[in-house]
């Protein structure tokens, strides 16, 4: 297991306790939370335009991954951490550059599944708010696809997620009141598309010698 997906996953987890043990104010005053999603939340839409951000407009496009709706909704986020970031983060290098390359391929993603939800929420007049890692980790399916097979597995990889966003898009009301939370299918949408773009960018510029391989392999 690469040190830096370890860390990132004990950061995004030890984030996320703080916020979730802050809502049932144990431990922690509710006020905490509320200041979380105040500096990290994705918010879109007519109802959040001109809201106060603590730490500025950039902030929650990449903060809003150490936020999350639950233990579920954490537990199953990093379960995909820990089954796709490690031949993510292998293919960027175990070294320190390799490590820098992989968290600008993961913030990078995250804020194109950002950037896509908010823009959605201001082109459809509908004002959301959106948490959680799975913006960055759309994007790892995509990554992982490159590493087994080029550009033709990154697409086999993001084809079904992509489906099922849509599903999730046309099903949305319905859904929503299935299982009691609005899943933020267009933040996956945007990490998805950036991940699938990023990652041989980034990967060609970190590690040119396994990208050359990648392109050998599989042109």
């Amino acid at each position: 297991m690469p040190l830096i997906v370890i860390l990132l996953t004990v950061a995004i987890v030890a984030a996320s306790t703080v916020q979730l043990m802050s809502e049932n104010s144990i431990l922690f005053p509710r006020s905490i939370s509320e200041w979380m999603f105040e500096a990290g939340a994705i918010a879109g839409g007519p109802d959040f335009q001109g809201v106060y951000r603590p730490l500025g407009w950039f902030a929650p496009l990449v903060l809003h991954v150490f936020l999350h709706g639950g233990i579920f909704h954490l537990a199953m986020n990093m379960t995909a951490m820990v089954a796709f970031g490690p031949p993510i983060a292998m293919a960027f290098g175990r070294d320190l550059k390799g490590a820098l390359g992989f968290l600008i391929f993961f913030v990078g993603a995250a804020i194109a599944g950002a950037l896509f939800q908010i823009g959605w929420s201001d082109l459809t007049g509908q004002s959301e708010l959106a948490i959680g890692t799975s913006s960055a980790l759309s994007g790892f399916l995509p990554a992982v696809g490159w590493i087994m097979g080029g550009y033709k597995q990154a697409i086999r990889m993001s084809v079904p997620w992509l489906l099922i966003n849509i599903a999730i898009a046309v099903t949305g009301e319905l859904l929503a009141g299935a299982v009691g939370i609005r899943l933020a299918w267009a933040a996956h949408i945007g990490g998805l598309a950036g991940g699938f773009v990023l990652f041989p960018l980034l990967l060609a510029v970190f590690n040119p010698r396994v990208w050359a391989r990648i392109r050998q392999l599989h042109h």
